[in-house]
């Protein structure tokens, strides 16, 4: 059997990141749902700039997920995957799709709390083989500063609304702090999709209590 050319995904882990892919897209899109059932009721900027964000998210992990159970699919069902080429295949246009949405997402995420129109970005990131790593960390500055607003927001007033908003950014930064790390460590890839998975959970738990 060909192996599969991911230097990062575990092969223990081969096919469970796909399931958790779907996960995310699922929570996302119902992230996306409760924010508009909230702006429908408040018309507040904000709230639309959170749903935007999740809806695009959640696309972005749709198509994760298409790509990368298209990809294990071959290499389970048939053993090989020689029409892909190693260095940029399906799997890699799921994952430039996810990066697009994300950025979209993350700069909606920071003109939720600036309270102006995120400004576009051109990032100087260079198309290599460890492209995975240069986008994460792009990404990982990017969540960052969302996450830092939403810390401020919630020392500012502390409820448990705004403590599980604050945790959510937390975790999501912590995904994109961990995976450029995974190649050195399996265990970190792991860890960085459980982070995200959480993340994703604890926003949807909030607003699934707040609507």
């Amino acid at each position: 059997m060909t192996e599969l050319f991911s230097p990062l995904v575990p092969v223990r882990f081969f096919g469970v990141d796909t399931g958790i892919y779907i996960i995310c897209a699922l929570i996302a899109l119902g992230i996306s749902y409760q924010a508009h059932k909230l702006y429908q009721v408040s018309g507040k900027k904000q709230q639309f700039y959170l749903l935007t964000a999740f809806a695009i998210l959640g696309i972005g992990f749709l198509t994760l997920t298409l790509t990368t159970g298209y990809t294990y699919f071959n290499y389970y069902a048939q053993g090989q995957i020689s029409q892909f080429d190693p260095l940029f295949g399906i799997d890699d246009v799921g994952f430039w799709v996810y990066f697009a949405s994300s950025f979209v997402a993350y700069f909606l995420l920071a003109a939720m709390y600036t309270g102006e129109k995120a400004k576009p970005l051109a990032p100087a990131i260079f198309v290599t083989v460890s492209y995975f790593s240069y986008i994460n960390i792009a990404l990982f500055f990017l969540m960052a500063y969302v996450a830092f607003r939403a810390a401020m927001h919630y020392f500012s007033n502390k409820s448990r609304s705004s403590f599980l908003v604050m945790l959510s950014f937390l975790l999501v930064t912590l995904y994109h702090a961990l995976l450029p790390f995974a190649a050195f460590s399996k265990i970190l890839y792991v860890a960085a999709h459980v982070s995200l998975i959480a993340g994703f959970g604890a926003l949807w738990y909030m607003l699934v209590k707040k609507s």
